[in-house]
């Protein structure tokens, strides 16, 4: 497991920051960056790897990428994903470290430095996405006290994930890991709630809770969304039947499946099979 150790400064910066949506899964730029990079997935899901480590990220969940190392998409982003970008300047007193003990990690809370897990699993809705988004808001304003106010803004959320990361390291249960494996290696079955319960040996009111409070949505609406974004993109490709599509994941009535893409996407299954595979329509811009 790598750390990033980043110091609490005055000369911390904010270079670049905003949003990207991805009407059409692309993948993550393959590059080396001077600055560090906080990628936050605000919807959706996007596979990154850095160096020798791949990461599968999914809603609410927000990644390092360290100023120096080489960080690249392992595959394509779900359709439609939202994320947020915070683009920081590297300072002479950040380093990458290696399997820190739980110790060394909270003895770090004391001190001007912070210890962040390449992957911090913040959540939609808490103080670190309040941060986020308010760095987003005084980056683009006009206001007076610009720069020094994104600097405090910066040094709260790099504390605040520090704090979280320091928990998040079990707190994502493995349970929701265990669902979620479960829909990616048999994507042509529906799971009701009780089969999930009875392979992760909780009762069904208590798993839709917390895997809501986790991921930020049901398990229903999880696994819906999953099956539509697999085969949004296996329709992109063209070379199966509509209904071949349906059917791999799990929709035997067509006209249900038609119904669900549509209302999820907009357009109908027939629309998006017979567009040119490379055309990203609709990008919405960097704000």
């Amino acid at each position: 497991m790598s750390y990033t150790v980043l110091t609490l400064s005055s000369q911390r910066r904010v270079t670049l920051c905003g949003t990207n949506v991805y009407p059409v899964p692309e993948q993550h730029p393959d590059r080396v960056m001077s600055e560090h990079d906080l990628l936050y997935i605000y919807s959706g899901e996007q596979p990154v790897t850095q160096e020798d480590e791949s990461f599968s990220l999914q809603t609410g969940d927000l990644m390092v990428l360290r100023a120096g190392s080489h960080h690249y998409g392992s595959g394509t982003c779900s359709v439609n994903m939202r994320s947020i970008f915070i683009h920081l300047n590297a300072l002479p007193g950040d380093y990458k470290a290696e399997d820190l003990p739980p110790e060394e990690i909270s003895a770090s809370m004391d001190t001007q430095s912070v210890v962040l897990p390449t992957v911090i699993h913040c959540g939609q809705k808490n103080e670190c996405t309040q941060l986020i988004n308010e760095i987003i808001d005084v980056y683009w304003s006009h206001r007076p006290g610009k720069e020094r106010h994104l600097t405090l803004l910066v040094n709260l959320l790099l504390d605040e994930l520090a704090f979280v990361g320091m928990e998040s390291e079990t707190s994502r249960e493995e349970w929701t890991v265990a669902v979620i494996s479960l829909f990616k290696k048999h994507p042509e079955k529906m799971y009701s709630l009780e089969e999930l319960a009875e392979s992760v040996n909780m009762n069904v009111r208590t798993m839709s809770a917390r895997f809501r409070d986790i991921m930020g949505t049901s398990i229903h609406q999880y696994q819906m969304d999953y099956k539509l974004e697999a085969a949004y993109r296996d329709l992109r490709i063209g070379e199966k039947k509509i209904k071949e599509v349906a059917l791999s994941y799990g929709f035997t009535d067509p006209y249900y499946f038609s119904r669900q893409f549509k209302n999820k996407f907009g357009v109908s299954p027939k629309q998006i099979r017979q567009r040119d595979p490379s055309a990203n329509i609709n990008r919405t811009p960097v704000i």
